[in-house]
């Protein structure tokens, strides 16, 4: 609703009443000074590995508590606030905005379009979450499904369906996570410099799996600009095409696989391969695995992306010689895939042993 006038009561001098004047602005817009991104908690993961060499710690930067529930947030935030800066997009316009997404990005954009009085209509394939998809449906965007695994140069490809829409309508707004040049200039400038600041500068090794590759290359660019020491861990799933290019300068053909928001189809030019370092492969069940086990001995939920992240890193800890601070980013929130990784009917349907997962957690909890 609008109102314009609000009369805060409170002491103010001699115990005067504070009469603020509001005129007719709309609730919602009061509303956006309240979402808060960034500035997410980095959390001691050390105790899922007793095993690590002295001097060695494990931390996780948690993404998750963004607003929406995801590292997304940032990107999104960083580009509609630049997209208004330069007069392209105006709150409370009604304007359309278009996202293909495997749902993280285009549940953001869905609730600042819902702060920000804009249109969102999301793009993402039947392989996101039912979670992620309700999600989207409840900010209010107009979600469009697509087929999943089809080639990236079919019209369906949820990409593909982006730009198609853009191109039809000319006053559409493309959001273009996958090419943008912004969406690694906001990790650059926000996510770096956390990480630096959380550390005290000590942190050795960043760890962050990629699928637009924006989270990985700007973080990455403004740490190594910090010390070019700092190894860059950029985890990939079986299945994606990611690593090939990477080690081998070879286009694979992608196969199947489970874990959402990281690993890809194509090479996206957000991703700056030549800041990776090391890039370990992990399978669905490693990051589902690992997911499990955090929410049991951590009491937190993260995603199959997050999950893949914390087993290449402590993986790679065990390794180490200390001192060493091991980042993990924690992409999202492990309460978006309830269906999913946190269903035992689901874990079992696609051949995972959920009773020695558990166990395995259990017995290291007990240590």
């Amino acid at each position: 609703g609008k109102f314009s006038l609000a009369r805060c009561t409170g002491s103010r001098g001699q115990g005067r009443s504070l009469t603020c004047m509001v005129p007719h602005v709309p609730m919602v817009a009061v509303l956006v000074a309240w979402i808060s991104v960034g500035n997410t908690p980095l959390l001691d993961l050390s105790a899922l590995a007793p095993d690590l060499p002295k001097g060695v710690r494990v931390l996780g930067k948690a993404e998750f508590s963004n607003p929406s529930g995801s590292v997304k947030d940032r990107i999104v935030e960083y580009i509609l606030d630049e997209q208004e800066r330069i007069g392209r997009l105006t709150r409370f316009s009604g304007q359309t905005i278009v996202a293909s997404s495997s749902g993280n990005t285009a549940t953001s954009l869905a609730m600042f379009s819902a702060l920000r009085g804009y249109r969102c209509i999301a793009i993402t394939n039947r392989g996101t979450s039912k979670e992620k998809v309700q999600q989207l449906y409840a900010y209010g965007a107009e979600v469009v499904v697509t087929a999943s695994g089809v080639p990236t140069d079919s019209p369906v490809h949820y990409q593909n369906v982006e730009k198609q829409l853009v191109e039809e309508n000319p006053g559409y707004f493309g959001l273009n996570q996958y090419d943008s040049p912004l969406n690694p200039e906001a990790y650059y400038a926000t996510l770096g410099p956390e990480l630096w600041a959380q550390t005290n500068g000590k942190i050795t090794h960043l760890v962050a799996a990629g699928s637009t590759g924006g989270t990985v290359s700007g973080t990455a660019r403004f740490l190594k600009k910090k010390n070019q020491a700092i190894q860059v861990i950029m985890p990939d799933p079986h299945g994606s095409i990611f690593y090939d290019w990477w080690a081998h300068r070879k286009l694979v053909k992608p196969t199947s696989f489970e874990v959402e928001g990281v690993g890809k189809d194509s090479i996206p030019q957000a991703l700056d391969l030549s800041l990776i370092d090391v890039m370990p492969r992990f399978s669905d069940e490693q990051a589902f695995a690992t997911c499990r086990t955090i929410a049991r001995r951590m009491g937190m939920m993260v995603g199959g992306s997050a999950g893949g992240n914390v087993h290449a890193a402590l993986t790679l800890a065990r390794k180490l010689k200390g001192p060493a601070t091991v980042v993990a980013i924690l992409c999202d929130s492990g309460t978006k895939y309830l269906s999913k990784i946190f269903n035992d009917e689901w874990m079992a349907s696609k051949g995972y042993n959920v009773a020695a997962m558990d166990a395995s957690a259990a017995n290291r909890s007990a240590r």
